[in-house]
């Protein structure tokens, strides 16, 4: 059933007359005509009898012109609905970030954007570990990421570089090494270290740096946290960390940076869909951030 039929036979049942009511909807007589009959058509009734001019319900036009002219009206109001929520529509921007970004200059950034946006934008920054962000990204759930780029990184994704940490060892101020402007890796033999858990970002590059020198490392820990936290109860223990703010804002440890390892060992960078067709927020999203960049997290 068609749904201008439907409109025809209303505004034809509320005004009795063919001429003025195809005049009113803008349409041709016989188009009107057509119409109708074929709405008579679809019910097996007839809806109009002729007295005179006039064109007047049958008691079949009546029963349904009740239900007919509901639903017209439902529809409007559907529509009406549905315009309105697209004139005042927000748009949610969801960021996945990993634990390590602890940035100052990241956090500007952010805040300095929400500025800017269009304040119908409602930002909401989720923290997480690299894989289930980039799942998480290529399932739709997140909209941007910054992670870093994982070999099992699932397909569709573009990755563009966007900041970088620099390994360092760690120790407690107590810890003879705290004295040191730089290490080798070969002086951390026979030292109890510990460093990130396998499967957290950047163990595999830690253990790829650190092949052939015969380290004791204890792969445990999947946060800064809980590193700093375990170097500061003990002047003993070491760990191979991504010197980030958080890490400087322990005052009872002290980095270190290590010989072999170049400055840029941790690589994050911005990822998001590479076929997705963008919400105006996250298009100004990515190139804000990109045309705003942050220092990399280098011991000065």
């Amino acid at each position: 059933m068609n749904l201008a039929h439907l409109k025809y036979f209303v505004t034809l049942a509320d005004q009795e007359h063919f001429a003025s009511t195809a005049r009113s909807l803008g349409i041709a007589r016989s188009t009107l005509s057509l119409a109708i009959s074929r709405l008579e058509d679809d019910l097996h009734a007839p809806l109009f009898h002729k007295n005179g001019s006039n064109f007047e319900l049958t008691p079949y036009g009546k029963e349904f012109y009740r239900y007919a002219s509901l639903a017209l009206k439902n529809i409007e109001t559907g529509l009406d609905k549905v315009q309105s929520m697209l004139n005042d529509r927000t748009e949610t921007l969801r960021i996945g970030v990993p634990f390590t970004i602890q940035s100052e200059d990241w956090t500007r950034q952010v805040r300095a954007f929400r500025n800017e946006a269009d304040p119908t934008l409602t930002v909401k920054v989720i923290q997480g570990f690299s894989e289930g962000l980039l799942n998480d990204l290529a399932a739709g759930i997140l909209d941007v990421v910054f992670a870093a780029k994982l070999s099992n990184a699932p397909e569709g994704l573009e990755f563009t570089p966007y900041w970088s940490q620099q390994l360092v060892v760690a120790v407690n101020k107590d810890n003879p090494l705290a004295q040191r402007s730089s290490i080798s890796l070969a002086e951390l033999k026979n030292k109890h270290i510990i460093s990130y858990a396998q499967g957290c970002p950047p163990h595999d590059e830690i253990m790829a740096c650190v092949e052939g020198y015969d380290l004791d490392i204890e792969e445990a820990f999947r946060e800064e946290i809980t590193i700093c936290s375990m170097i500061s109860a003990d002047e003993s223990t070491l760990a191979f960390v991504d010197y980030s703010f958080l890490v400087g804002a322990f005052n009872d440890i002290v980095c270190i940076p290590i010989d072999e390892v170049p400055q840029d060992f941790h690589k994050l960078y911005l990822i998001h869909r590479s076929d997705d067709i963008m919400a105006p927020g996250q298009r100004h999203f990515i190139e804000f951030m990109n045309d705003h960049p942050i220092a990399p997290a280098h011991l000065s």
